[in-house]
């Protein structure tokens, strides 16, 4: 990991946090996080800038205002009831050194979870990660679903439970053609 000597800044615009110029290339030496726009900014999904938030790592303002995490946090939870689920399976994840990147849905708890080591770009995510509330009645039906989707996207499903405590549990699910 690179060194980075100054918090780089990130201003939230339309539910994302943009980070731009100089703060962009740096970004981009801590390693693969969001998405380039056409202008060369970085647009981070708020589950990633939160991560880097209460790492240390960035700086969100709202209009010239900083924001802190936690009100940063508080802010996303209003606009996302499902922010702090996502937040723990994607921060357990990063912490176990992997590369996550946010699924193809945002009303559920989902990411794309590449193997260790993985280059972006070159090869795509290994996994399909589904989060789910411990206790939660959850439709069978929608983990079949789940399961076909990452199926014929070429992944594995992984359901990661969350537990009343914060604490994440992953399983593997493959399904079997009888």
């Amino acid at each position: 990991m690179i060194a980075i000597k100054a918090q780089i800044k990130g201003e939230i615009v339309n539910r994302s946090v943009v980070v731009k110029g100089d703060d962009a290339v740096a970004l981009r030496q801590l390693g693969y996080y969001g998405e380039v726009d056409d202008k060369g900014d970085i647009v981070l999904d708020p589950i990633e800038a939160a991560y880097l938030l209460e790492r240390g790592f960035l700086k969100v303002e709202v209009g010239k205002r900083p924001l802190s995490y936690p009100e940063f946090s508080g802010l996303m939870i209003s606009m996302d009831p499902k922010f702090w689920l996502k937040y723990l399976v994607y921060s357990d994840l990063k912490r176990r050194g992997y590369t996550v990147k946010p699924g193809f849905s945002k009303d559920q708890v989902e990411f794309r979870l590449y193997r260790r080591g993985a280059e972006l770009g070159r090869e795509g995510a290994k996994y399909l990660v589904f989060g789910v509330v411990e206790g939660q009645l959850i439709d069978l039906r929608t983990i079949i679903d789940k399961a076909r989707e990452a199926r014929n996207l070429r992944k594995e499903l992984i359901i990661a439970i969350i537990d009343s405590q914060g604490e994440v549990c992953y399983y593997s699910i493959t399904l079997s053609d009888l």
